[in-house]
């Protein structure tokens, strides 16, 4: 069905658009157009390197914005698609709500570090709930049945292995808003060395350089986590499919703690700093994934 690649595609998008608003943060673009929703007062402004940046992310937030609407009038008109989507497209409609004012409000507000942190905490959630029902729809193309009220009744608890699971992408959404709280603190250099912080083990949890250290430990911890879920489905072994996307999970983790440490050595260049918070966000996707597919397997 169109609609379940439309999801796809969106959540794709959305995805998209989180990368290029880091990388509009990155490049210190984020007032290149100080004005909202027009740019310098004008719908196609005169052109630099930032204000492509900025206007770019406002081209593609539009799109998404469109996308998500028709999406909305469709499963609210559908009934047996309603049925399968209905709470979840009346949410991504109110996230994406919020996200436009919050949007606007980064801009007006002056980058205000709360409201800057607080958007790309929603961005992430609105992109869960696509994902979400992408999976939804997928999973209603193949087994008409599986959502009816006759099989929700009769469904198992979660396993251990969901729990895991589960726990690791609770752990990475968490530590994606404290590397967002780092960001919009300018505090990604408050600790310019690694694995100490100015020389120290223990600076304290004052300040940015208080920031930076909850970071750190955020960090390790949802390293742990993500790597105890590694192991415990290692042990269980649920299918071929989940183990694949298990060890890709693993990799990125991996991938993260590098480029995190890479971001201190070399001063946060553009491009690994963008890098970061792209593997974050895939980390945060597949384990969504991963996590509905273990639930599912298990409700077979």
């Amino acid at each position: 069905m169109r609609l379940s690649r439309i999801l796809s595609v969106l959540s794709g998008l959305i995805f998209f658009l989180i990368v290029i608003g880091g990388a509009v943060r990155n490049l210190q673009a984020g007032l290149s157009c100080p004005d909202w929703p027009l740019c310098h007062g004008k719908i196609i402004p005169d052109f630099d390197i930032q204000i492509f940046a900025e206007y770019f992310h406002r081209l593609v937030a539009a799109l998404v914005s469109v996308t998500t609407i028709i999406i909305f009038g469709y499963v609210m008109t559908h009934e047996a698609v309603r049925r399968v989507l209905g709470r979840q497209v009346i949410l991504a409609l109110l996230l994406l709500l919020s996200q436009v004012i919050l949007g606007g409000l980064t801009v007006l507000q002056l980058l205000q570090s709360e409201i800057v942190t607080l958007h790309l905490a929603t961005g992430t959630m609105f992109f869960a709930v696509v994902l979400l029902m992408a999976l939804r729809m997928r999973r209603y193309l193949n087994d008409p049945e599986f959502f009816s009220p006759e099989k929700t009744k009769k469904r198992l608890p979660p396993s251990e292995i969901w729990n895991w699971a589960f726990g690791a992408f609770v752990m990475v959404f968490i530590q994606i808003i404290l590397g967002g709280t780092v960001s919009s603190h300018y505090a990604g250099l408050a600790c310019a060395d690694f694995p100490m912080c100015n020389g120290q083990w223990w600076p304290g949890l004052e300040g940015v350089v208080g920031i930076q250290i909850l970071h750190r430990i955020g960090a390790l911890a949802t390293l742990v986590i993500v790597l105890a879920y590694v192991y415990q489905e290692s042990k269980n072994r649920i299918s071929e499919s989940i183990q694949t996307k298990t060890t890709v999970i693993a990799t990125l983790v991996c991938i993260q703690v590098i480029l995190g440490i890479s971001n201190v050595i070399f001063q946060l260049p553009v491009a690994l700093s963008v890098a970061h918070l792209a593997v974050a966000e895939a980390l945060f996707g597949l384990l969504l994934i991963t996590t509905y597919e273990i639930r599912h397997f298990q409700l077979h």
